[in-house]
Parts: C-alpha cells; structure tokens; sequence
C-alpha cells in the first residue's frame, strides 16, 4: 500500500490469547507509524469477555498503544459498546454516561 502512496491505513492484529495479542501489538508499534485499532478477538461471554478486554486493552493503552478499540463479546453488540466504553471512561478517555 505504501509502494502505491496510500498512507490512509489503521492496523489491526487478531488473537484471542491475551500474551500473544500483547507481544503482536508491542512489537508492531515499534516499527510501524500507523494507527492502531485494537481488541481481543471472540473474547468470550459479557463476563469473561469483559475480564479479557479490559485486561489487555488497558494493558496497551497504558504503554501509549491504540488509536481505536473493538470489544469482541457473545450475545448482543450493545455489550460491546457498553464495555469499550467503560475501559475508556476508566483511563479517562470517555465522560458522561452511555445508555
């Protein structure tokens, strides 16, 4: 994509294991300036999906790393949103309330 002057590019990485999706995201924010769109892949059911997302979400956001994020869950989407929310309200990146 760089070859052909596109330079309109956010990466994500997949894994559903959290050390592995950690080591992925650290060592491709060493080496590339792109944004960085980041998540646990089928993290799992609204609470251990949550446990999981906030683990490694927060994890990367408090090294400086992700530009969006994706909260992966089973069942319904709003889950999703709801979570991704709170981790965000939670390091300060998100205020008021989400209905």
């Amino acid at each position: 994509m760089e070859e052909l002057n596109y330079r309109e590019i956010k990466v994500s990485l997949k894994a559903s294991n959290i050390p592995l999706m950690l080591e992925a995201y650290r060592k491709l924010s060493g080496l590339i300036d792109y944004p960085m769109h980041i998540g646990v892949t089928e993290a799992g059911t609204v609470k251990s999906g949550t446990i999981k997302s906030a683990v490694g979400i927060g994890a990367l956001l408090a090294e400086g790393i992700g530009d969006t994020v994706r909260v992966s869950l089973t069942g319904h989407p709003r889950h999703e949103v709801f979570v991704a929310f709170e981790i965000l309200k939670a390091w300060g990146c998100a205020s008021g309330e989400w209905n």
